[in-house]
C-alpha cells in the first residue's frame, strides 16, 4: 500500500503541475450555421483587435472604473497561434465581432495600475447574428504601467462562463478566455478619469472535457493534500495504465514472497 501511496502522490503533483497550461481546448466551428459555404474546421483560438472607452472614478472606498467597447476578430488559429486554419470564410464571407462591458476597481502602486473585474458581459456575432455570449464573470485582472501623462501600456487576462446561441461554435463550450496586450490614452475631467484602450489579444474557449479528480481529493503529499487540477483525458489514460501496473507488480510480489515462506 505504501507504494501505490507514493505513486498517486507523484502522479498527483505531475498533474498540477502540467494541467494549467493545456487551458485552451479544441472547439468545432460551422459556417454553415449562419448560412456560409465553408466546411466545420477545428480551432483552438481566434484573434482578437478592440477598442474600448474606460472612466475612472476617485471615490470614498478607493478607485472604481466601468468600460465598454468592441472588437473584430482576425484569424482562427489551431493548434497554436502561430498556424492560422485557411478557409474558414473569416473575414471573407462574413466577420466575426465582439461587444463588451464590464465594471470593478482599480489599485495603484506608484506607476502601476491594477484593475479587478467585478461584471464582464461580453457577446460576440457573425455578421449580425449573435452566436455566443458569457454566462458570468469567472476571473479578470488588467495591469498597465504609466511612462508619460497621458499614456499607459499593459496586458489583460479575462475569464467568462461561455454559452453558444445557434450552431456556428461546438455544443460542448463552457468558458472563454481574452489575453491580450493594451495601450491606454487617458484625459482628466474633475475627479474623474477617461481612457480610450487600444489593444490586440487572443480568444480562446474551455469546453469542460476535463474534470477534476475529485475522488482522490485525499491524497496527500509530505503531510500536505495534493493539488488536483483538470488533467487532460491523456493523462488520466496514462495515470490509470501506470497504477496498474504498479498494481500488477504489488501482487506478484506479495505472491512471491507468501510462496517462498
Amino acid at each position: 500500500m505504501r507504494v501505490m501511496q507514493r505513486v498517486c502522490n507523484i502522479a498527483m503533483i505531475l498533474i498540477s503541475m502540467t494541467a494549467p497550461a493545456a487551458y485552451a481546448s479544441v472547439i468545432t466551428v460551422n459556417p454553415k450555421a449562419i448560412g456560409e459555404p465553408e466546411k466545420a474546421f477545428t480551432a483552438s483560438s481566434i484573434g482578437l483587435n478592440y477598442g474600448s472607452a474606460l472612466s475612472q472614478t476617485f471615490t470614498e472606498n478607493g478607485i472604481a472604473f466601468s468600460e465598454r467597447g468592441g472588437g473584430t476578430f482576425t484569424n482562427f488559429y489551431y493548434p497554436d497561434m502561430s498556424s492560422v486554419v485557411n478557409k474558414t470564410g473569416l473575414p471573407n464571407h462574413y466577420t466575426l465581432s465582439a461587444s463588451f462591458s464590464g465594471s470593478g476597481t482599480v489599485a495603484v502602486n506608484g506607476p502601476v495600475f491594477t484593475a479587478t473585474f467585478n461584471s464582464f458581459d461580453l457577446q460576440v456575432f457573425a455578421d449580425r447574428t449573435l452566436v455566443g455570449r458569457s454566462t458570468g464573470l469567472i476571473s479578470g485582472t488588467a495591469t498597465l504601467v504609466q511612462d508619460s501623462a497621458v499614456h499607459a501600456a499593459g496586458d489583460f487576462k479575462i475569464r467568462v462562463g461561455f454559452a453558444r446561441v445557434g450552431g456556428f461554435f461546438s455544443s460542448n463550450i463552457l468558458t472563454a478566455e481574452l489575453n491580450g496586450l493594451n495601450d491606454s490614452y487617458t484625459t482628466s475631467a474633475g475627479s474623474t478619469l477617461y481612457s480610450f484602450h487600444t489593444g490586440s489579444g487572443e480568444f480562446s474557449f474551455g469546453t469542460g472535457l476535463s474534470q477534476s479528480l475529485t475522488t482522490l481529493d485525499n491524497l496527500t503529499d509530505g503531510g500536505a493534500q495534493a493539488v488536483i487540477t483538470n488533467p487532460e483525458p491523456a493523462t488520466l489514460v496514462l495515470l490509470g495504465s501506470g497504477l496498474a501496473g504498479f498494481a500488477i507488480l504489488e501482487r506478484r510480489r506479495r505472491t512471491n514472497q507468501d510462496a517462498s515462506r
